[in-house]
């Protein structure tokens, strides 16, 4: 149990995760976080009108998708530049295996 000490053991740690998945799914109410609002529990009822494809993403296509995204108007209000290249982003994601 937490002592208010500043020392989070794994314990405690996950107590906290398993305390933030409930909530999120909404099997668990915090008063205290959420005052009177309310998570509407999730549940996988509905929840793939479409079967989700096993494709593996091929890594140009996802490099398009991250510039398309980082596009979008609240990306460019931060007027920052990349920290990443997107060619610099396409040859480390080369090894990666995006399948499930």
């Amino acid at each position: 149990a937490y002592k208010f000490d500043s020392v989070v053991s794994e314990e405690i740690a996950h107590d906290l995760m398993v305390a933030c998945k409930e909530i999120g799914e909404g099997t668990r109410h915090e008063p205290d976080l959420l005052g009177h609002i309310r998570i509407d529990q999730v549940t996988t009822a509905g929840a793939y009108d479409t079967k989700l494809g096993s494709d593996r993403v091929q890594n140009d296509h996802l490099v398009r998708l991250l510039n398309r995204y980082s596009g979008r108007e609240e990306f460019r209000e931060r007027a920052r530049t990349p920290s990443v290249a997107p060619s610099s982003l396409s040859k480390m994601l080369s090894g990666v295996d995006f399948s499930i």
